[in-house]
């Protein structure tokens, strides 16, 4: 079998990129992959060009860019997340009695890729392709999660962070403190910040370390009090983890 040695290693470095989460230099990236610094510069380069990647202008180093979510998100397109999820969004809205959304993002918006509602009276409804504004709270937050500082800001910036409540957060700085939550817990919150008596927490779901959609739980907030709220997000995450594992299984099979 042929082997192209350039190509192995620029995948080599993309997979390291992505699995490290955590924004790589040349130098570093040479010397834990043992490749010259000159061919990882290459690599780099040509990845950024294509938005695989996006190089921080003040740290001169690099984080998983927009294009690696587009492609994620591409591997599902004839509906392999939602049958996959189904069974363990099931098992969440039984254990914490809440609605549960598995979402995607689609350029500026979010859609509802499947959504399991509780059994009981009062509950939050929403249907099968309902779509989100990226700017909405728990979404945002949690879909931004993976990008770097200077890149979310620069987004955000350019739409606005709108007040969508009293409890909205709109300064953008006060917003990536939010993330940088959600980057050390492994999930968003949102407290009314997108609609008033409605609360939700999310986090992401991946294959292979990418993201490939989201999972959130949403109720009213006499319903998701916040002595409730430790067991949902417990029971969310592992979820989420769940879904992601056999998300990963199924993408080596292809």
């Amino acid at each position: 079998m042929y082997n192209a040695p350039v190509l192995k290693k620029a995948v080599e470095v993309l997979k390291f990129i992505v699995k490290d989460g955590n924004p790589l230099g040349v130098t570093e990236i040479s010397k834990q992959l043992s490749i010259s610094k000159s061919t990882v510069f290459g690599i780099l380069k040509a990845f950024e060009e294509e938005k695989f990647i996006v190089k921080d202008k003040a740290t001169k180093k690099y984080v998983i860019g927009q294009e690696l979510f587009e492609l994620s998100k591409n591997v599902f397109k004839g509906g392999e997340l939602t049958t996959i999820a189904r069974p363990f969004l099931e098992k969440l809205v039984g254990l914490v009695d809440e609605t549960v959304l598995l979402c995607a993002r689609e350029d500026n918006v979010v859609k509802v890729l499947d959504a399991i509602e509780t059994k009981k009276t009062f509950k939050i409804s929403c249907p099968v392709g309902a779509s989100f504004p990226i700017t909405a709270s728990v979404l945002c937050k949690a879909f931004l999660s993976p990008m770097n500082n200077e890149t979310i800001k620069n987004f955000l910036k350019e739409r606005g962070l709108p007040k969508y409540t009293e409890k909205s957060i709109t300064d953008i700085d006060l917003f990536l403190e939010e993330v940088e939550k959600t980057r050390t817990l492994g999930y968003s919150l949102d407290l009314e910040e997108y609609l008033t008596g409605i609360r939700a927490v999310a986090t992401l779901v991946c294959t292979d370390d990418v993201p490939a959609g989201a999972v959130c739980t949403v109720g009213f907030s006499r319903s998701m009090s916040d002595d409730k709220l430790p067991y949902v997000i417990r029971h969310l995450k592992n979820a989420a983890q769940q879904i992601s594992e056999r998300l990963s299984q199924f993408n080596l099979k292809q």
